[in-house]
């Protein structure tokens, strides 16, 4: 089977944590501000990232900008949707990246992101990392690559600590 078919269905990985600020500053820096919290080997460039890119519309490309200038794509946006009066905010971008670490891009995985206030300052930031099966053979492998302690739950950890800053 190819990186994009499987037969199975394969469970998606599902992290949350809990940030002390309310929903609109939460999903501000989850969506604009990537760069100052993701991890800084965490991409597919052969140069350090210098920023990373989302662009805060449906369509829009996520991607990151090197620093000698080149650019790698990760995705696009599927929706973006900021928190309003009453509405959590919710995000969604394609993870195109296949087990080989380049850009695929006929690879579509999905990462939706939840943004929901548990009380005044305070926000549930819900990760869901779906559609693994697209991995075809490496589906399974992929699953446990991004359940590591150094994936989802190490880059939301950085995210943590960049909303609260020691």
């Amino acid at each position: 089977m190819s990186e994009t078919q499987t037969s199975q269905t394969v469970q998606p990985v599902r992290r949350e944590v809990v940030v002390d600020c309310d929903p609109q500053r939460a999903f501000d820096l989850f969506t604009a501000d990537m760069t100052s919290w993701w991890p800084k080997q965490h991409h597919i460039g052969s140069t350090p990232i210098a920023e990373i890119v989302i662009e805060p519309h449906p369509g829009g490309r996520w991607y990151t900008r090197h620093e000698d200038g080149t650019e790698t794509n990760t995705g696009f946006v599927v929706l973006y949707d900021p928190p309003g009066p009453d509405q959590p905010g919710r995000f969604s971008v394609t993870w195109q990246v296949g087990a080989d670490w380049t850009y695929q891009p006929d690879l579509v995985t999905t990462i939706d992101v939840r943004f929901i206030e548990e009380e005044p300052g305070r926000t549930r930031v819900a990760l869901e990392h779906r559609d693994l099966e697209n991995f075809g053979e490496h589906a399974e492998q992929m699953k446990n690559v991004f359940e590591a302690d150094d994936a989802w739950t190490g880059t939301l950890a950085n995210y943590v600590a960049a909303v609260s800053p020691a």
